[in-house]
């Protein structure tokens, strides 16, 4: 007897602590959780993000190209102006 009074504070505390134990895996359990969802929210937006600059480029693109063509039309409008202007000086 006297040794199971010895013995009951000992179990009492590996109870406790295996609790604690288990209580504590949960924690943390539940914190690998929250960080996966959290790495999964970020890589979408992520990925969002990169579509969008993606199309910003290819809009960048576009203007580039719609620029390079005005500012070559206006070059030709130029020199034929200047033609003309020639010309008419000539007469």
């Amino acid at each position: 007897m006297k040794f199971l009074v010895k013995l009951l504070p000992v179990l009492v505390l590996v109870a406790v602590t295996g609790c604690a134990s288990n209580s504590s895996v949960d924690e943390v359990r539940a914190m690998a959780e929250e960080a996966q969802r959290s790495a999964a929210e970020a890589n979408k937006a992520a990925a969002n993000a990169q579509r969008t600059a993606d199309a910003a480029n290819k809009a960048a693109a576009n203007a580039q190209s719609t620029a390079d063509a005005a500012q070559t039309s206006a070059y030709e409008a130029n020199e034929k102006i200047d033609r003309a202007f020639k010309k008419a000086m000539e007469k």
